[in-house]
Formats: C-alpha cells, structure tokens, sequence
C-alpha cells in the first residue's frame, strides 16, 4: 500500500553548489559544511525564517550526475545574502520522514546518507521514481532542524511525481 503524498509549498533554497570534484577522500562534503558555518552564511539564514535548519538539497540529472547544495529551506520571498544562491522550489509532491537527530551527519558519505533516506521514504510506503534525474523535480534534500541552535530533528524529503516513477529509455 503506497502512502499518501505530501504537498511541498512553493519554497526557497538558499545556499551554495557543490560538486562531485568538492568530496573528500571518505566521500563526504564535510569540508564544505565547515567552510559554509565558517563563512557565518546559517546566521544570515537563520535571521530570514522562523524554522532554523541545516539542509542539503541533492539535484539530479539525466546522466546520473548531481549537484550538492548546503543551506538552507526558507519561504519563496527570501533573499541570498552575497556569497550564496537562490533556488526556487516550486510546489510538488513529495515523500517525507522525519526522525529525532542530534546533529548533522556531514561526516558520512553523501552515497550513505542518501541511500539511508531512500531506504527510510521506501520503508514508509513512498513509491521511488526509477531514474530520479528524468523527473520533473530530480530533489533529494536532508533538512536537519533546529531548536534553539541545537539540531533535534531530520527530514528525508523526496519529490515524487507518480506519473514519472519509471522515467525514458534514451533508445527510444
């Protein structure tokens, strides 16, 4: 029994894009997350929401290629402070699951965290698009939440459209 979906409002992604060539030796970005804090970008963030958090947002295309942003979700009127980009979300279906969490697990291999998500949204009773790169909405994002300062909870959230679970054969 797949489980119902759950509408994402039209929303922002503030942050910065990282690539494949910016991953460490163990296959994390941790050294991005240091520099990111470092660089004070979650305080300008966190001034423009009332929900602090601490989100990575995987964008995938065709190809099997992806990017890694680091920042964070706001409302679709935030603004990039300099040094940072904006993305727009548009509204979408999605899979969610949240669970307690105590920090941010940018020690771990993005491949682990991303698949440990995908596992947990499957276990839920999400459907999971074959080729998430041949949607519409190829967004895979960890959003880890915070009261005051301290993270208390992660969400796993995945855009899912049921009319492109399967994706394109590029032979046709």
């Amino acid at each position: 029994m797949m489980t119902e979906l759950i509408d994402q409002p039209e929303q922002s992604f503030i942050g910065r894009v990282y690539t494949p060539e910016d991953l460490d030796q163990q296959g994390t970005f941790a050294a991005c997350w240091e520099e990111f804090e470092q660089a004070g970008y979650f305080a300008a963030l966190d001034a423009q929401t009332s929900q602090p958090n601490r989100t990575y947002l995987l964008i995938f295309n065709p190809y099997g290629a992806f990017q890694y942003w680091i920042g964070s979700v706001l409302g679709p009127n935030a603004q990039a402070p300099a040094g940072l980009e904006k993305l727009h979300l548009a509204k979408g279906q999605s899979g969610v699951v949240a669970e307690e969490a105590n920090a941010v697990l940018s020690m771990l291999p993005v491949a682990t965290t991303y698949m440990k998500g995908l596992e947990k949204l499957e276990k839920a009773g999400f459907p999971l698009p074959n080729h998430i790169g041949q949607t519409d909405q190829p967004y895979y994002l960890e959003q880890y939440l915070l009261a005051d300062e301290q993270v208390t909870q992660v969400r796993h959230i995945l855009y899912i459209n049921l009319e492109q679970l399967t994706g394109y054969d590029e032979f046709d």
